[in-house]
């Protein structure tokens, strides 16, 4: 059976994590948003996705993926103080 949900969430989070390297503090607010756009359609495509080792996978990189920079975006707000 062909897992092709499952890809996708893997390929938001690889999306999302070079997305991150392109960072720069003038451009947060979009980054933000298409950061926060693939996290969230990579956990969608994981719940899609029939195949229980995809699903927590998925959300788990996704999510952690998230909370690494929405950390990022905050220590650079903090660092421009």
């Amino acid at each position: 059976m062909n897992n092709n949900f499952g890809k996708l969430s893997l390929l938001m989070v690889g999306l999302s994590l070079i997305l991150s390297f392109f960072l720069r503090p003038e451009y947060v607010g979009p980054f933000l948003l298409g950061f926060a756009l693939f996290s969230i359609a990579g956990i969608v495509f994981a719940c899609l996705s029939k195949k229980w080792s995809s699903i927590i996978g998925g959300i788990l990189l996704n999510g952690a993926a998230l909370v690494f920079f929405s950390l990022l975006v905050l220590g650079m707000g903090i660092g421009e103080r």
